[in-house]
C-alpha cells in the first residue's frame, strides 16, 4: 500500500540573480527589448498628451529611462529592478500563454469528438482517441509530426519547458468527456482564465540554500539573513528562474513557525516535491508546491466503514456499518442555502445592472464587483466542502475505520437542490485526500435504492421512505419497530446502507446495469422497482 499522501503549501516567491549563462543571456537580451519598448511608448503617449503637468510627468519618466537605458549599455549591469520585471513578465506571459493553449486543446479536442461521433463511441474507443488528440494538440511548435499550433499564434516563452500540464489536461479532459458528459451537454466544457498559474514539472525544479550542510541551515533557519532558493530550469537548474523564498515577512508567527517546519521536511528530505504551480496573487509571485509526505499511522479496523449520504436537510450524514446508533450530522442547509443564494443574488443583481451599463468606468467597476462575488461564491462553496471532508474523516478517525464509503452519483438522476449547489466531486476529492494522509481508504459505491431500503432489516417496499425526513419499514418483523414508533432517520437509514455497502464502483457513471446489480443486492423484484 502506499505509505505517502499529496499536500499542497503556499511559498511567496521574490525574484532573485541566478548564477547561471543561460539566466543571463536571457535577462540582458529582455532588458535591451525592455527599454527599446518602454521609451517607445512613453515618446508615442507624449505625443497624444496635451495637459501641461502630464507633459512634465511623461518627460521626466522618459528621462529616467533613458538614463537607465545607458547606464545600461555602458555597464552592462543588471540591477534588482530589470531581474524583477524580467520575472514578473516570464510568469505572466507563462500563465496567459498555458490558460491559451489549454482553451485551444480543449476546443479541438470536443469539436472533433463531436465530429467523430464520441458520444457513441465505447469507453476505449474514445479513451484512445482522445490520447491521439491531446498529443497533436501538445507537439512543440514545427514538429514534424505535426502540431495544432502549427495553425495558431499563441506564444509559448518557456518552450520546451511549458508543457507540463499534459497528464492533468489529459486527465480533465477525459473525466469531462466520460464522467460528467459534456458530449450530451451534461455540463460546460472547462476553460481558463489568463491569469491561472501555469504548470511546472518536478525534473526542472530544485530547493537550494546558502548553507555547507543541512544541519548548519537548521541552525540558522530563523536568522533574518537566511536564503533559501526555489530553481526553476533545465534539470532544477536557475536557467530560466530563481526565486527567495519569503520566510515569513508580515505572517503571523504559528503560520511562520509552520512554514518554516515544513521548509526543514523538504530540504532533509522528509518531504518530497511534485510538479506544481507558479502564479501570481495580489501582486506577489505564488508557488503552489504540491509535496508527497509520509502519512500519519493509526491503527485502523479493516472492519469499520463510514458511510456518507449527501442529503438536502443535512448536507451530509455519517453512520457506521457495525454499528445502528452513532452518527454524524454534518452542516446545515438552511446556513449553507441562505449564504450561497445570496450571493448569487448579488451576481444576477450585478449581471443585470451590466446590461444596461453601456461602457466607460461605471461598467469597469461592476465587472469587478461581479468578479468579486463570483470569487467569493466560489471561496465560500470551496471552504464548506473543506469543512464537511475534515469532518468526514474526523468522525473516521474517532470511529479507527479504515474505509469511508461514498456514493458515486456520477450519472445518477438526482433533484437534490443541495447537489446542485455545492460540488459533490470537490467533496469526494477533498475527503479522499484528507483520508489518504491517515491510511482511509475512499470507495465509491452504488448509490441506487440506498434511500429506499431499511438498513436495519434490508427489506425493499416502494414508498418506505415517507419524507425527506422520516423513513419507516414496511416489515412489521422489522427491529426498527420497537423505537419511535418504527421512525428511522431517512438521512441516517441513506447513510448506514453506504457504509455497509460492497457494491464498489471505481470510475464511470452509474447505469441501467448499475441499477439492476443494486435490485439483485436487496432483492428487489423487478416489478415493484420504484426509485
Amino acid at each position: 500500500m502506499n505509505d505517502r499522501s499529496i499536500i499542497t503549501r503556499k511559498l511567496t516567491l521574490i525574484p532573485a540573480f541566478s548564477d547561471r549563462p543561460k539566466w543571463e543571456e536571457k535577462v540582458m537580451s529582455y532588458t535591451e527589448q525592455f527599454y527599446i519598448d518602454k521609451i517607445a511608448y512613453y515618446k508615442n503617449k507624449l505625443t497624444k498628451t496635451k495637459g501641461k503637468e502630464e507633459k512634465q510627468k511623461i518627460k521626466d519618466k522618459l528621462a529616467s529611462l533613458e538614463e537607465q537605458e545607458n547606464e545600461f549599455e555602458e555597464s552592462g549591469i543588471l540591477t534588482q529592478a530589470n531581474v524583477t520585471d524580467y520575472t514578473y513578465d516570464l510568469v505572466r506571459n507563462a500563465m496567459a500563454s498555458e490558460a491559451n493553449r489549454k482553451n485551444a486543446i480543449i476546443s479541438y479536442i470536443i469539436l472533433e469528438l463531436l465530429h467523430n461521433g464520441g458520444q457513441t463511441m465505447d469507453f476505449n474507443a474514445r479513451n484512445k482517441l482522445i490520447n491521439d488528440l491531446v498529443n497533436y494538440g501538445l507537439r512543440v511548435k514545427g514538429s514534424s509530426k505535426g502540431s495544432l499550433f502549427d495553425e495558431l499564434d499563441i506564444e509559448n516563452p518557456l518552450n520546451a519547458y511549458g508543457f507540463a500540464f499534459k497528464q492533468d489536461l489529459k486527465k480533465k479532459i477525459r473525466d469531462m468527456v466520460n464522467s460528467k458528459r459534456v458530449l450530451d451537454g451534461k455540463s460546460s466544457v472547462i476553460t481558463y482564465k489568463a491569469d491561472s498559474p501555469f504548470s511546472i514539472n518536478k525534473e526542472n525544479m530544485s530547493f537550494t540554500h546558502d548553507y555547507s550542510s543541512f544541519e548548519e541551515l537548521s541552525d540558522h533557519i530563523r536568522d533574518n539573513d537566511t536564503n533559501l532558493y526555489f530553481n526553476f530550469g533545465s534539470s532544477g537548474n536557475p536557467t530560466i528562474a530563481r526565486f527567495k523564498i519569503n520566510l515569513g515577512a508580515g505572517r503571523h508567527k504559528k503560520n511562520k513557525d509552520e512554514l518554516i517546519a515544513t521548509l526543514l521536511k523538504l530540504y532533509s528530505g522528509e518531504y518530497q516535491f511534485c510538479g506544481s504551480r507558479i502564479g501570481i496573487e495580489k501582486n506577489k509571485i505564488i508557488l503552489n508546491l504540491v509535496l508527497s509526505i509520509p502519512k500519519k499511522v493509526r491503527a485502523l479496523d479493516e472492519n469499520t466503514v463510514v458511510g456518507v449520504n449527501l442529503g438536502v436537510a443535512v448536507p451530509a450524514m455519517c453512520a457506521l456499518n457495525n454499528n445502528e446508533y452513532e452518527r454524524l450530522a454534518i452542516g446545515s442547509a438552511d446556513e449553507f442555502l441562505r449564504v450561497r443564494t445570496k450571493l448569487q443574488a448579488q451576481r444576477r443583481r450585478l449581471q443585470k445592472s451590466l446590461k444596461d451599463a453601456s461602457g466607460g468606468h461605471g461598467r469597469t467597476k461592476k465587472l469587478k464587483a461581479l468578479e468579486r462575488v463570483a470569487k467569493a461564491e466560489s471561496h465560500f462553496a470551496n471552504t464548506y466542502c473543506h469543512m464537511i471532508s475534515k469532518r468526514i474523516v474526523d468522525f473516521a478517525l474517532k470511529n479507527n475505520a479504515k474505509y469511508i464509503n461514498l456514493e458515486n452519483l456520477t450519472g445518477y438522476d438526482t433533484n437534490d437542490f443541495i447537489l446542485r449547489n455545492w460540488s459533490y466531486y470537490k467533496m469526494q476529492q477533498y475527503t479522499t485526500y484528507k483520508a489518504e494522509k491517515y491510511g482511509i481508504i475512499v470507495r465509491k459505491v452504488n448509490p441506487c435504492y440506498n434511500a429506499q431500503a431499511c438498513s436495519v432489516c434490508g427489506n425493499y417496499a416502494p414508498g418506505q421512505r415517507k419524507s425527506r425526513a422520516v423513513f419507516i419499514c414496511a416489515n412489521p418483523a422489522c427491529k426498527s419497530h420497537k423505537k419511535n414508533h418504527g421512525k428511522l432517520d431517512a438521512e441516517f437509514n441513506n447513510a448506514r446502507n453506504v457504509a455497509m455497502s460492497t457494491l464498489y464502483m471505481n470510475d464511470g457513471q452509474v447505469t441501467e446495469k448499475s441499477f439492476k446489480e443494486a435490485r439483485d443486492y436487496f432483492g428487489i423484484e423487478e416489478e415493484i422497482e420504484t426509485i
